[in-house]
Order: structure tokens, then sequence, then C-alpha cells
């Protein structure tokens, strides 16, 4: 079974993805905040600081403050001690931890998503499903033509659902890949078919254009998985094995929180 929501199995094996998320507005009170921001270098507090907006600085202090403590689980290292490097096409990594632990992060405005593996290397999107968006002219722009075809004659809510799970696919390859949209979002193509549940769905088929830097598609393992009504989370990983399957585990993201007072409250 790829999807389960265990209450806590925080173990990582070789084939297990974790996949983090937490709601930055549910986090208020000054004292978790300022805790929070306690974990933060000075370089990062100082990012923090350059939104312009209240709820942008406080989305940026949950966000960077959060990957922190979920990493320092699997690596036993503090949260503020842990060091990262930025790839040449801006995506972050961990230096030198033990286990291997690589990881993605991903936000919108009401939800951020980390996911977590070993050695793999991993990319996740999260979509607002009710975003609306030009799906006619960003779909003939930016997806492979099988891809567009594919949205045609489907009705409304349908076609609304396809496009963001193939935009999440999309995204969460290039950031996989480390290569960013340089690499041509048309150059690769995915096919979905019916979801083995109504929160999770592997039948995921992905192929390339003979203009792909990247040709073998055996090598990659992607999923959809949907956390609530709003949202749809994807996640590509390069398994370097035909045929690998992974273990998806939701956690929720105050749970690698101190003990802090937390908003529950919907």
């Amino acid at each position: 079974m790829p999807f389960n929501n265990p209450s806590a199995n925080k173990t990582l094996l070789n084939s297990d993805v974790h996949l983090w998320r937490i709601q930055p507005h549910k986090i208020t009170d000054l004292q978790v905040l300022n805790s929070l921001k306690r974990v933060l270098t000075q370089s990062e507090i100082e990012k923090v600081n350059r939104y312009r907006s209240p709820k942008a600085q406080h989305n940026a202090l949950i966000t960077r403050a959060f990957v922190r403590f979920v990493l320092s689980q699997y690596a036993e290292i503090k949260p503020q001690d842990l060091s990262f490097t930025i790839s040449e096409h801006g995506k972050p990594e961990l230096n030198n931890t033990s286990p291997a632990l690589r990881f993605n992060l991903s936000h919108n405005d009401d939800l951020v998503v980390c996911s977590v593996c070993l050695e793999h290397d991993i990319g996740c999107d999260v979509e607002n499903l009710s975003r609306r968006v030009s799906i006619e002219a960003i779909a003939k722009r930016y997806f492979s033509a099988e891809e567009y075809q594919s949205l045609k004659g489907l009705e409304s809510a349908q076609l609304h659902r396809r496009f963001f799970e193939y935009w999440t696919l999309k995204e969460a390859f290039v950031k996989a890949t480390g290569l960013g949209i340089s690499q041509g979002l048309d150059t690769f193509s995915f096919k979905v078919t019916e979801a083995e549940t109504g929160k999770f769905n592997d039948n995921i088929c992905l192929s390339f254009s003979n203009n792909s830097p990247i040709k073998n598609e055996k090598d990659w393992y992607s999923c959809l998985t949907y956390p609530d009504q709003k949202h749809c989370i994807a996640v590509c990983i390069n398994s370097k094995s035909k045929g690998k399957q992974f273990q998806l585990t939701h956690f929720q993201g105050e749970d690698c929180l101190p003990e802090f007072h937390i908003e529950r409250s919907s």
C-alpha cells in the first residue's frame, strides 16, 4: 500500500517518502514565533525581513524553521546546526548528513509541504485546486502536445483538476532533476490514469521527447496525493531502479515542533 497516515513512525527506509505539511496561519503565538526564529541563521532572518508584507514574513519564518525541525529528526542534528548548500539551479541540499537525506519544499499561501527521502533526487509541488488560472493559454504554451490534447473535451471541473495534476507533476519533476524549467516543460509528458484511492494516485506514466536532456522514464516514480479538498501535491523521485515503488507517509508539521501552543482550529 503506497499511502498511509500513521500516528508516529518516523523511521526512514530507502523505499520511504515522508511528506510533512503545516499551515502557517495556524501558528500565531508570539512565544512560538520567537522560538522558531531562534533556529534560523542571521542570513535567513535577513531574508525573512526583506518581505514587505507581514503575512509574507510570517510564512517565510514558518517555512524556514519548519524545514529545519523536520530534517533534524532524521539527521539527529539540532535544527539550528543544520547546514545547507544551494545547487547551480537554486535547489537547496543538506551538507554531509548521515543518513544521506534528500528533501524538497513547496508552499502556497496556506500550506507548506516538505518531502524527505534517502539518497534519491526528489521534488514536490503543492497547488490550490480552486486557484483561477488561464488553463488554455498555460497548457498550450508549457504542456506537451500529448498533455494539451488530453485536456480537450474534459468538462470544467475535471479539466481544472487534471490541469493542476499535470502542473504539479511537472513542477515536482523539474525540481527533482535540479535543472529547473530551463530543460523545457514540453520535453516530457505525464499520463495520469485512474486513481488508486480518492487521496492517492501513482498510476502515472512519464515519457520524454527527443529534445529532452533526460531519456530513461523507467528511472522515475511519480505520484499525486490530496491532503484535503483544496490541495493537490505531486512528488517525483529518481528511483534509478526499474519499477521501484515507494511508500508515501503523511505527517502533520506540528508534530515535529517543540511543545508550543499552536492553534488547531480550522
